[in-house]
């Protein structure tokens, strides 16, 4: 892997996460204070249905990376041409298909959901909003994979930075010159997904300018070809989705807008960490794709094993310390809620994420290997197992809202210890264990973490008690984590050319 394209890409790809986090960390506690948290609870709700949305595109156009990639890989100008053109104009078929569904849901949205009488309006406005933007995403999808197939993903990066430095500017216009509303962060919504169809497609031209939009170049059979290897995908993005993204629309059904606001709360850090994981782990993806192309499969375990360690870093390093301090972050991000509650909700959601996070960039195994259909009925069957759970334990235990994340634990954290390493292994013809022990080398390495944070706590030697205290205790203590983590994760030649290379930086 090329150094320099990685740390380029890591570094401009993390402050494109921490823009877009950053806005949901200062925005939260304003819309909850002004409009209450059943008001903010159908902001992610409208986005879930956003996700919902996405098992559909997600046949087509998560595999059209692959594709595309491959033929740039193997100088077929014409074959990628074909590629691009036959996923654009298959995205803008379905998007008409939405655009009548949309309509039919926004205009019975009062029949479907549990909505407070004052906000039928707003929240309806919301969703057209929220719908017409996936719209334009849907249509303008394929202009993304360029930067992706040539390793671009620094210019990625920066339309995604800019992309929530404008989200951020028309919210605070509207939220000071207008009454707040919800549906304004729908507007805002609609505004950026405009700004970055354009923007893609500027640099798409830039980037790959043999690449020609016309219909000529459509072709059903190509059309037929990534759907027939991408259909998997989309079964295990519905598998996904109701792992993960039906927990509102349950919150909403048992627990009234009430149940659903408060829970909606404690999705900002796992939305925060599957935000920087989207940008993370595409990262090593188009060299995996390259040197399974070229049968290089030490190449590609080593891509793999410098994936894990990223991420460990970049992801589980943080979470560590979150799960020690978590209740004081909430104490002081939204003072008037129960911080008790929010922390042990979101701990007993990330939980799931923990185990599997580890190895969080073996699920590409699947794609890569284009050995997606057992995967899929595998979701299919935990997805199904962890909604019956849910919905019994909201049912007939006391569990309350905590019913949700308890059944999501249940099942995820079965699915990750037992199927999925076993069948990327499977896939990469290895050993059955070898997955095992990484996740487990993982699990050990983060137990470690929150040990040493634990005792940092007691230790007592800041009162955390305001953001400047909180943000300067954090920083201290994940010095000290990275440091363990330097010589927990990486060899002694490694962490010699990370000190030497600091050192260099110092003396400049």
């Amino acid at each position: 892997m090329d150094k320099r394209r990685f740390v380029v890409n890591l570094v401009s790809n993390f402050f494109s996460a921490l823009s877009g986090v950053g806005i949901s960390f200062f925005l939260t506690p304003y819309i909850v204070e002004h409009l209450g948290k059943e008001a903010y609870g159908f902001f992610p709700l409208s986005n879930n249905f956003v996700m919902y949305a996405g098992i559909i595109t997600t046949a087509l156009n998560s595999m059209s990376s692959r594709y595309i990639t491959i033929s740039l890989e193997k100088k077929d100008i014409k074959e990628a041409n074909t590629y691009f053109n036959s996923v654009l104009f298959g995205n803008i078929l379905i998007s008409l298909g939405f655009v009548l569904v949309s309509a039919i849901f926004c205009l019975f949205i009062d029949q479907v959901l549990d909505i407070p009488t004052a906000l039928i309006h707003d929240v309806r406005l919301l969703f057209i909003f929220i719908f017409l933007s996936l719209v334009i995403n849907v249509s303008s999808a394929v202009f993304q994979v360029t930067a992706f197939a040539l390793n671009r993903f620094d210019k990625l990066a920066f339309i995604n930075i800019i992309s929530n430095v404008l989200k951020l500017g028309a919210i605070i216009l509207l939220f000071y010159f207008f009454t707040p509303r919800i549906y304004f962060l729908g507007v805002v919504t609609a505004v950026t997904a405009f700004y970055m169809l354009v923007a893609n497609y500027r640099l798409t031209k830039k980037l790959l300018p043999e690449v020609q939009i016309s219909w000529s170049f459509f072709s059903k059979t190509a059309l037929y070809v990534i759907v027939g290897s991408g259909i998997w995908n989309s079964i295990m993005a519905m598998a996904n989705v109701v792992n993960t993204q039906l927990d509102l629309l349950i919150a909403n059904h048992f627990f009234g807008a009430s149940g659903m606001g408060f829970l909606s709360l404690t999705k900002f850090i796992p939305n925060a960490i599957y935000i920087l994981l989207g940008i993370i782990v595409p990262i090593f993806l188009p060299e995996m794709l390259k040197a399974y192309a070229n049968n290089d499969m030490n190449r590609l375990k080593k891509t793999l094993d410098l994936s894990f360690k990223a991420i460990f870093v970049v992801v589980l390093l943080p979470l560590s310390v979150f799960f020690v301090y978590g209740e004081v972050f909430f104490k002081l991000w939204l003072p008037t809620q129960d911080a008790h509650a929010l922390h042990i909700l979101s701990v007993i959601t990330l939980v799931p994420f923990i185990v599997h996070g580890t190895v969080e960039t073996v699920y590409h195994v699947f794609v890569i290997t284009n050995k997606l259909r057992i995967a899929s009925f595998w979701g299919i069957f935990v997805s199904i197992f962890n909604f019956v759970l849910v919905i019994v334990l909201c049912k007939y235990s006391s569990l309350g809202v905590y019913s949700i994340p308890v059944g999501a634990l249940i099942s995820g954290v079965i699915s990750h210890l037992t199927f999925t390493p076993l069948y990327a292994a499977y896939c990469l013809q290895e050993s059955r264990w070898y997955f095992f022990f990484k996740i487990i080398k993982g699990l050990a390495g983060f137990s470690v973490l929150v040990g040493i944070s634990y005792g940092w706590k007691q230790l007592n030697l800041f009162m955390v008690n305001t953001w400047p205290m909180f943000i300067i205790n954090s920083l201290i203590l994940g010095a000290i984590l990275l440091i363990v983590t330097l010589f927990m994760r990486f060899n002694s030649t490694t962490r010699a050319d990370i000190f030497r290379k600091l050192r260099q930086k110092v003396n400049l």
